[in-house]
């Protein structure tokens, strides 16, 4: 299921306010991201049918590196692999990422960390705490 929570008007706010030009590629990319309801690699985000402009692969790696900078997209998987890319939510979504074929997938769980996120914030003093779960193991596909 696509982004409910998140919209292409108030993202592209959100960049413009991050210093980041409203491009066409801009928009595509971000549109693209919008639409899917798995995290994406940059080839795919490059070859998606609703890329609406024609973008070259070193025009998404730019684009979606300088929205990984802002914290508008986070970065998933194995840095040895094709990294995976998704728009950042308000709730925070935790993944299931294979470790032979680099497959990620969004685990449909309440996340067990979330009381200890609040906990930390509280006893550190940090402000905008975050945190990313990634459970690595071996898909159904590899398993044969």
């Amino acid at each position: 299921m696509p982004h409910s929570s998140l919209n292409l008007e108030s993202l592209l706010e959100e960049c413009a306010k991050s210093g980041l030009r409203r491009t066409s590629a801009l928009r595509a990319c971000l549109k693209v991201l919008l639409s899917s309801d798995q995290p994406l690699t940059l080839q795919e985000i490059g070859a998606s049918p609703d890329l609406e402009v024609e973008c070259d692969p070193a025009t998404v790696y730019r684009l979606v590196t300088r929205l990984e900078e802002r914290r508008i997209v986070r970065r998933i998987g194995f840095h040895s692999r094709a990294a995976h890319y998704c728009l950042r939510e308000s709730a925070h979504q935790d993944y299931l990422i294979c470790r032979e074929c680099g497959a990620v997938e969004v685990l449909d769980i309440a996340c067990p960390v979330e009381h200890l996120e609040k906990q930390i914030a509280s006893e550190s003093g940090f402000r905008d705490l975050d945190h990313e779960l990634e459970f690595y193991g071996q898909c159904l596909t590899c398993q044969g």
